[in-house]
């Protein structure tokens, strides 16, 4: 019997608890063959695992209220982790689990409500637990949303009932520990221990220290940025290790900070003056380079360099696609590279090691490009229909 064969009788047994292999075992020609009914192996059943997390698993939105798990090393999808629409996701500083902050109503769209951090386990991608939370924001795929401190106690996650405030989740006792009200601000920054920072509508920073999770303290910043004429990004960058941050303006201004109690806010500087042009205005009418995109901004943690989506228009067209990626030196402030996109993009990502591996996401549902980030060369693309936001591992 072939292999093929051996396969089929198997697998192909009919409603009636007969298939291909009974009507193999009766073909005469087969009899003779064998000299014996073929014996049929019982099913077993058995759950797939996956291997530990590496840095160039890449995980983003999906457009079937999913995220989806990439290694991008074969360019393959590994499984999914089910979430809404409205679903936020982290995975654990220890990479041994995935959590989603998620909102489900009894009937689909309308109904009993619940609010729940949902916990998996990353190798099995098994739901092992539902943590019931205060009403959450309703916000579509934003990383910012929802966090985990660094020694992996805490998750923070952004709360809109309808007063802005953050939920601390003890994850070691998994309850939530308290809410704590961040009025006129919003999102999470994590500092590198003790406590996150959320931006604020005046151009502020509140800072949040947790302690135990009793009673937090909080400070405030001076405003730093213009909210009114030139707003930072909400996709702003946090390094988990160190607990410093990138805040980029519409115009292309970033902001050096270093989150805490009393968080360090460097001198300005300018994306396209370190590209060598002017550096872009507020003039409605005025064209020039600026950042874009979905999730427009990456940091490898590993280099420190700064991967930004970048598109040729006019103030406030901070949402359209970028056509090229331009690659930055914090550090010293100045453009390493430019990257041509072969399609615009709304999304960029870039794995956390020095061997680095640069994931862009297409507009309008396009495949996901890989970058060599050592050559600026495209390695391959995988077919597959991704939303704006994905996140990769901390390493």
């Amino acid at each position: 019997m072939t292999d093929w064969l051996k396969t089929c009788a198997r697998r192909a047994i009919g409603p009636l608890g007969f298939g291909l292999a009974a009507v193999l075992s009766h073909t005469p020609a087969m009899a003779q063959a064998t000299g014996a009914h073929p014996v049929l192996q019982a099913e077993q059943n058995d759950v797939a695992t996956l291997p530990p997390i590496g840095p160039h698993w890449f995980i983003p939105s999906a457009t079937d209220y999913t995220y989806q798990i990439f290694d991008m090393d074969k360019g393959r999808m590994l499984g999914t982790v089910p979430a809404s629409m409205l679903a936020n996701i982290a995975i654990s500083p220890d990479h041994k689990v995935i959590y989603v902050a998620d909102t489900m109503y009894s009937r689909v769209d309308h109904g009993t409500r619940q609010d729940l951090l949902q916990v998996y386990d990353a190798k099995t991608l098994a739901l092992t637990k539902e943590i019931e939370l205060p009403p959450r924001a309703l916000a579509v795929y934003k990383k910012q949303d929802l966090d985990v401190s660094s020694d992996g106690r805490w998750a923070y996650i952004f709360d809109m009932s309808p007063a802005t405030a953050v939920t601390l989740v003890d994850l070691s006792k998994g309850s939530v520990a308290r809410t704590v009200d961040i009025p006129g601000c919003a999102l999470i920054f994590p500092w590198k221990s003790g406590g996150f920072s959320s931006l604020c509508g005046d151009g502020s920073l509140t800072n949040v220290g947790v302690n135990d999770g009793s009673q937090p303290t909080i400070t405030h910043t001076k405003p730093f940025f213009d909210a009114n004429n030139d707003p930072v990004f909400e996709q702003g960058l946090v390094d988990h290790k160190s607990g410093k941050a990138l805040f980029i303006s519409y115009t292309g201004k970033v902001y050096n900070v270093t989150l805490g109690q009393n968080p360090t806010i460097d001198a300005t500087w300018s994306l396209q003056k370190a590209a060598g042009l002017p550096q872009a205005g507020t003039g409605v009418q005025e064209l020039a380079w600026r950042p874009g995109g979905q999730q427009p901004f990456a940091w490898n943690s590993a280099t420190g360099h700064l991967f930004v989506l970048m598109h040729s228009g006019n103030h406030w067209t901070h949402k359209t696609a970028g056509t090229e990626l331009w690659e930055f030196d914090p550090t010293q402030q100045v453009l390493l590279r430019r990257i041509d996109l072969p399609s615009p993009a709304k999304g960029v990502a870039v794995s956390p090691d020095k061997a680095s591996l640069v994931y862009v996401t297409a507009d309008h549902d396009g495949p996901i490009t890989v970058i060599d980030a050592a050559t600026g060369q495209v390695s391959r693309t995988v077919e597959a229909r991704v939303g704006g936001m994905s996140i990769v591992p901390d390493m």
